[in-house]
């Protein structure tokens, strides 16, 4: 059949099959440990992976009784193309509006004698097949796992909500970025993530200067220490905790029950190997990346099926499957197994150390006029932020495209300080079986009590024991 990406009809029948992921993060398994992927809850009213929602300032309401004093904020970067490649791909991206100006200048120079500006393009030429590696990549301007112009779109947009609410309605954040120490920025050392995180930035301080001088300062880590993700290459231990899990009982039962998907969809796509066979992240990379671009779903005439070689292309069902599957992957492993609690400490303590640590530092009056912290990664930074706070399964789906999460310091009338969660704009509702706090107003010493849970007093030890 012809694979016509999903229309409206379908996305409603994948959202349908969306799974609640990585919701409680306990040091004990949950009642769900075990249970097949047919029978995980779902909450998935108005899920679209393609694009989360935004604060509005229309709803937004500040803490009664009480003085803003800071906002971290951490995202997922927006829509881009996927990072599993496919050989023999016909599809065409195109990323032609995906370029940023560039200007270097030496250490020993003023920031004013610089290179000048240029412009980063991706070529990928029609005679790849003649005089290059023919078949390794798709059509257009697009580089694997590139920020799309519909992804600089929705960071643009999310950053002009964060106008509306932070410098319009509050008057916390000035109108102009005259002072950029009032701003911390720290993306992954991603194209994609810096890329998402410029056009947040670009629209909550639109018509800024684009001169070296009045350039906000973007804080990397070099991958082999980056602690906004689970770094398995820095920590060994998360790669032996992940494998206890997929090695175990349960696991094994689901990808034996979903075995014929995986290996049909293997022959469609035309890969192979191990991480083909124990994960259906991939799958759902290459699948859901094209859902939201309305492009063909892959097809293959030399796919086996049943032993035969029989066109056969990946379908709606397939795909809404696949996402099901993905979401059950990511929900045993942050939130149901009785592994998950250390799992999370060293995939994501380190960062949550790092967000704590600027709080109280600004406290104590040590973080000058800091006001605004962003931090831009990926799905893997904000599902186990989601799963440490044990939100409700409403709010963990696997975290859609600009997925965004605020934590809100304010100082109370009284001296005590609160802390409150949002989430794609709304405050963060929690399972009703683990309310440790109401998000709208946590109490500090509560929240971080919480975290500390979480937090390893050294990762380093951790991941040696």
């Amino acid at each position: 059949m012809g694979a016509r990406s999903l229309n409206s009809a379908v996305v409603i029948t994948v959202a349908l099959v969306a799974a609640a992921a990585v919701a409680n993060a306990s040091p004990a398994s949950s009642s769900s440990f075990g249970v097949g992927v047919s029978a995980y809850p779902f909450d998935d009213t108005s899920y679209n992976y393609c694009v989360a929602e935004y604060p509005d300032d229309q709803t937004y309401n500040a803490v009664p009784d009480a003085k803003l004093e800071l906002v971290q904020m951490i995202v997922r970067h927006g829509d881009r193309t996927p990072v599993h490649l496919i050989p023999n791909d016909n599809t065409t991206w195109t990323c032609d509006g995906v370029a940023e100006n560039i200007y270097l200048n030496g250490a020993d120079q003023p920031a004013t004698n610089t290179t000048g500006a240029f412009r980063q393009l991706i070529e990928i030429p029609s005679w790849n097949s003649k005089h290059g590696y023919a078949n390794k990549v798709w059509r257009g301007s697009c580089d694997v796992g590139q920020l799309t112009d519909k992804g600089k779109s929705q960071h643009r947009l999310l950053g002009s909500k964060l106008r509306g609410i932070y410098v319009d309605k509050l008057g916390f954040l000035p109108a102009q970025l005259n002072n950029t120490d009032e701003i911390y920025a720290r993306t992954t050392n991603v194209w994609r993530t810096k890329n998402s995180a410029e056009s947040l930035l670009g629209s909550l301080w639109p018509n800024r200067d684009i001169t070296p001088q009045t350039a906000i300062p973007f804080h990397t880590y070099p991958k082999e220490i980056e602690t906004m993700y689970g770094n398995s290459d820095a920590c060994g231990k998360i790669r032996t905790l992940d494998t206890k899990m997929t090695d175990s009982e349960q696991f094994q039962a689901f990808l034996k029950d979903q075995g014929p998907l995986m290996a049909r969809l293997s022959g469609i796509f035309g890969v192979s190997g191990s991480d083909w066979r124990k994960s259906f992240d991939g799958y759902m990379d290459i699948l859901q990346a094209r859902h939201c671009h309305e492009v063909d779903l892959p097809c293959s005439d030399r796919a086996s099926i049943s032993g035969k070689a029989t066109p056969k292309c990946a379908t709606a069902e397939d795909s809404a499957q696949v996402l099901r599957n993905s979401h059950y992957e990511w929900t045993f492993k942050y939130r149901d197994h009785p592994l998950s609690h250390n799992y999370l400490r060293l995939v994501i303590g380190s960062l949550l150390g790092t967000l704590k640590d600027q709080v109280q530092e600004h406290i104590a009056g040590k973080t000058g006029d800091l006001k605004f912290a962003l931090y831009s990664g990926h799905d893997s930074t904000v599902a186990p932020l989601l799963a440490v706070l044990q939100a409700s399964n409403k709010n963990m789906l696997w975290p859609p495209y600009a997925s965004n999460i605020l934590f809100e310091l304010w100082k109370k009338s009284d001296g005590s300080r609160v802390v409150r969660v949002i989430y794609n704009g709304q405050v963060l509702k929690l399972q009703p079986e683990f309310e440790w706090c109401d998000l709208n107003a946590c109490p500090l010493d509560t929240f971080y009590k919480h975290l500390d849970e979480y937090i390893p007093e050294s990762i380093v030890a951790e991941c040696a024991q």
